[in-house]
């Protein structure tokens, strides 16, 4: 059986999509302090750098808009803006 490298992935309400594993790094690094989960709906609220609060809701990852993809490193898994230019300022781009 093959697992995927990623179990969810969550859109926030910036606009950006991340996957869990994104979100568990950000997390874990103290980047993101983690505010409040709900479990039913699965919601995450999370703090960030700016002292903004964000919004973190699955989606189905077919449901992802033209243009952003998900790939996959190892056991890493991202999502990518794919029209952004190569080098280009984004938070969807990184871990």
């Amino acid at each position: 059986m093959v697992t995927s490298p990623y179990e969810t992935v969550l859109r926030g309400s910036n606009g950006r999509y991340y996957t869990d594993w994104q979100v568990r790094t950000r997390l874990r690094s103290g980047e993101w302090a983690l505010c409040l989960r709900q479990r039913e709906p699965d919601r995450r609220l999370v703090e960030t750098p700016e002292d903004a609060l964000l919004m973190l809701r699955p989606v189905e990852p077919t449901a992802l808009p033209a243009g952003l993809e998900i790939r996959v490193t190892g056991r890493r898994a991202r999502v990518v803006d794919t029209r952004r230019p190569p080098g280009g300022r984004g938070v969807t781009d990184r871990p």
